[in-house]
């Protein structure tokens, strides 16, 4: 082969590899990295928004009575678990030192001061037979939520936002005032309730300083 052509053969050859080189460098410069995917993250826990479903609770506030047995006021802590157990902590003169309230599925006892427990099965029972007045825990349960309870109910009336505001309910006239956002849920503050006992009326006014979820 003549010197000349082989010179231009191997020229060419060269330009054709740098131009493959550069269309590889090009190629490679372009392509993206992958993505990675997002690590999963663990699934959020539901919070309950509605007070329906609101169910475990710290209650802090006042309770005050007016009974033809009893008459004064004590201050009230009220821890709530499910729809059944309940730790009613009172004291103060109305509460005569120290009375505590629990409730489970077997039933109420009720310790006052250094006494030895007494057991019903319901809390209304009980406490009339202990305090003079009775404080009915079950519906309690729903009406400090502005909710009325499970059964057989009378009036009931709310304001323009839903709120519940008066009810009459197991022989009881409740009314229900100053709702307050707590948290997600709007909750009455102050809670009125009246009913007629064998020995007379009894006046029950619960007002609630604080909530705990």
């Amino acid at each position: 082969m003549h010197p000349t052509t082989e010179v231009s053969i191997n020229r060419k050859f060269y330009f054709l590899l740098v131009a493959a080189f550069a269309l590889l460098v090009s190629a490679c410069a372009g392509q993206k990295p992958k993505e990675q995917p997002a690590p999963e993250t663990p699934a959020e826990v539901a919070v309950p928004t509605s007070v329906a479903q609101l169910q475990q609770w710290t209650i802090k506030g006042k309770l005050g009575v007016r009974s033809p047995a009893d008459s004064g006021s004590a201050n009230l802590t009220w821890q709530q678990s499910g729809a059944q157990n309940f730790r009613i902590h009172l004291s103060g003169p109305l509460g005569a030192g120290t009375t505590v309230i629990t409730g489970s599925s077997g039933g109420v006892s009720l310790v006052r001061g250094s006494e030895p427990p007494v057991i019903a099965r319901d809390a209304a029972q009980l406490t009339q037979q202990t305090l003079g007045w009775p404080l009915p825990a079950n519906e309690m349960f729903y009406w400090v939520r502005g909710l009325p309870a499970p059964g057989p109910k009378g009036a009931e009336r709310h304001n323009g936002q839903g709120q519940l505001q008066s009810l009459q309910q197991s022989g009881w006239s409740l009314s229900f005032s100053d709702y307050r956002q707590n948290g997600p849920y709007t909750l009455p503050t102050r809670i009125k309730a009246l009913t007629n006992a064998a020995a007379g009326p009894v006046n029950v006014t619960l007002v609630i300083k604080e909530w705990g979820f």
